[in-house]
Parts: structure tokens; C-alpha cells; sequence
């Protein structure tokens, strides 16, 4: 990926890999199986994109009654937090990275993933920020984006939800976050307008290039592993 200016400085080079849609247990078994390869130091820091089959996932924090009224069984998985919905129109985001070479601090990383978003939706005239009571990218007093990671070895995986196309009435069997659900939004609602995925993922590489100090090339899933792309479910690392 071309940038304006070359990053000389920070941690080489990493790849993305812009895999659409595809099914949320594929998309766990893919990160599950990158988190053993990233340990081996047989791939780099890894941003996955993709868009999901409507699911309703819970973190190690969820809360029962967060979730009791979901119209679908909800998926429990490694990240933190507690429950919410991936689903059409929305940007999930997966980081595949080696914390210990970026210091093992958690919270840097997590600010930089909020970061990234942040200056992405500024190219659309949405000022975003941080909550400290709910971590994510706000904007007013709605919530557009929602974070969840999970380590292991210091590898992260799991990362962010970003709507921009979301259907927000999907989250109303639900308290996303443990928050009310009409606290959502999206950036569709709020632009009016709808805002193609693979545009707003463009620019989100970018800024994450320069907030992680890493030059992010794209991958395909082939170049990666051969048998990555049959990985269906199951593995726990």
C-alpha cells in the first residue's frame, strides 16, 4: 500500500487482509489459527477486515440479562467486554499483533485502534472520541464503534466493530456493551447517506499505518497459509 510519506520509524512492515464477507466462526477459527502463527513468527502483525452473517457475540464480562431477550443464541468468545451484534453494513476489524514488540502495553494499543477510527471518521466530518466510562469511538452520545480484544502470549486478537452501514434496530434484543440499545449509531445515519465499506477501509489502513508506526501491505488469504481458508470452526488456542 502506497502512502504519502514513507514510515521510517516504529515496527517494518505488517499486512491487511480485506477478506468481506464471511462467516463469524470461519473468521474465529482464521484469527485462532493466526494467533499460533504469530507466536511461531510465521506471519506479521495482521489487520483482518471483514463483514459479517448477522451474530451476537458475549465477552468474558457479559452479563446474562445483557442478553436474555437476543433473538439468536449468542456466540461466547475469548475477548473482553460484554455482549453485542456483528451483522450487514458493519466493519469488524481483527489485529493479529505482537504486543511484546510494541512494548506490552494494552492500553497504548487500544488507544492507537480508537485512534485510528477517530481520524477516519473525521475525513467524513464526524468527530469521534474516546469514553472513559465505555471504551469505543463515540460521537455526541452515541456510540459508533465498540472494542473488544483478547491476548494470548501477547499476541492480540479480536478488535473493533465499527457501524457505518449497521442496521440499528438489531440491536435492540439487546443491552450492546451492557448500554442501552438506542445509544448506537452509525455513520450512515449519521451522514444520511450510505458509505461503502471497502472505501472506509482504505482509509482506516492509513491512518492505522501511521498510528502503529507499521507499513501495512495487503495479503490474500493463499499467501498466507494454504489451509487457513478451510479452517470452519473448533481450535482454541
Amino acid at each position: 500500500m502506497s502512502h504519502d510519506h514513507p514510515i521510517d520509524h516504529g515496527y517494518g512492515y505488517g499486512w491487511y487482509l480485506d477478506a468481506g464477507r464471511v462467516e463469524f466462526a470461519r473468521a474465529l477459527a482464521w484469527q485462532r489459527q493466526l494467533v499460533k502463527m504469530r507466536i511461531d513468527g510465521m506471519c506479521r502483525d495482521l489487520i483482518l477486515l471483514v463483514e459479517h452473517p448477522p451474530v451476537v457475540t458475549v465477552g468474558k464480562d457479559g452479563h446474562a440479562e445483557h442478553y436474555a431477550s437476543a433473538g439468536i443464541e449468542p456466540v461466547a468468545i475469548e475477548r473482553g467486554g460484554d455482549v453485542t451484534y456483528h451483522g450487514p453494513g458493519q466493519l469488524v476489524v481483527y489485529f493479529i499483533f505482537n504486543l511484546t514488540r510494541r512494548g506490552r502495553d494494552l492500553h497504548a494499543f487500544i488507544d492507537n485502534v480508537q485512534e485510528g477510527i477517530i481520524r477516519s471518521l473525521a475525513e467524513y466530518g464526524v468527530e469521534g472520541y474516546r469514553n472513559d466510562v465505555s471504551t469505543g469511538v463515540w460521537v455526541g452520545d452515541a456510540k459508533l464503534a465498540s472494542i473488544g480484544v483478547a491476548v494470548k502470549k501477547w499476541i492480540s486478537f479480536h478488535g473493533a466493530a465499527i457501524n457505518l452501514n449497521t442496521n440499528l434496530d438489531e440491536f435492540a434484543s439487546i443491552n450492546p456493551c451492557g448500554l442501552k440499545p438506542e445509544t448506537m449509531t452509525s455513520l450512515a445515519k449519521l451522514r444520511g447517506k450510505s458509505v461503502a465499506l471497502s472505501e472506509f477501509s482504505r482509509k482506516l489502513i492509513g491512518h492505522y499505518a501511521d498510528v502503529f508506526a507499521t507499513d501495512f501491505s495487503p495479503v490474500l488469504l493463499e499467501e498466507i497459509a494454504e489451509d487457513l481458508k478451510s479452517q470452519t470452526g473448533g481450535g482454541h488456542v
